[in-house]
């Protein structure tokens, strides 16, 4: 898993501006009054976390499309389509079959990733040990079913982050097409409402949702 912080200075702006907003937070509670030191201090935090992860995903979808476009050293063999399946759950069903089937048949290899399910609170505190092997099952429950459907498959758990689990794959393998697979039974959750709206932008092949 990635560290929050891609290098020392953005570690060392996040520290100095939280310092500075604990002493403009600490001098405003002294001058008026300890609640307008709190609601500033609470105002400066909220602030600062939204640019910071607007700025965030502004290089996660520069990085997508980066990653799609670079040179793939384990990309598809020669002549074969390449599909980065995104598996939310176990893959299985007639629909995502004639899905991957119409995709190329024979002719496709299939990169399955089953990415680390975890609550956001799980996953700043690296402890996804239970969702990582759920993960696993989820893996290997997937490869079986496409090795029953005739499709050539591989596949790896993927980063908790989604984005960078997929920007990931896409910089090793690269894709011609991406499905995401989530179970028909849950609400739409980031597999579709963080990602689909990312990938549909960033990338030149089709993206697509299945519910199986």
């Amino acid at each position: 898993m990635r560290i929050p912080f891609k290098t020392e200075t953005d570690a060392f702006r996040v520290a100095a501006v939280l310092g500075l907003v604990v002493g403009a937070s600490i001098l405003v509670g002294w001058l008026s009054s300890r609640a307008y030191g709190v609601v500033f201090f609470a105002a400066g935090i909220a602030a600062g976390v939204t640019f910071e992860l607007a700025g965030r995903e502004t290089d996660r979808r520069s990085a997508l499309r980066e990653a799609a476009n670079a040179p793939h050293p384990h990309g598809a063999s020669g002549g074969k389509r390449h599909i980065l399946v995104v598996a939310g759950v176990t893959l299985a069903g007639e629909e995502l079959r004639t899905a991957l089937a119409a995709g190329g048949g024979a002719g496709v290899e299939l990169d399955v990733l089953a990415p680390i399910l975890a609550s956001r609170t799980h996953r700043w505190a690296s402890d996804v040990d239970r969702e990582r092997e759920e993960a696993r099952e989820r893996l290997d429950a997937s490869l079986a079913w496409a090795a029953e459907q005739g499709f050539a498959a591989k596949g790896e758990i993927g980063d908790p982050d989604p984005l960078v689990a997929i920007e990931d794959e896409l910089r090793d393998f690269g894709a011609d097409e991406v499905i995401i697979v989530r179970d028909p039974g849950e609400r739409r959750s980031w597999l579709a409402n963080r990602m689909l709206g990312h990938l549909a932008r960033e990338l030149d092949v089709p993206v697509r949702e299945i519910a199986t």
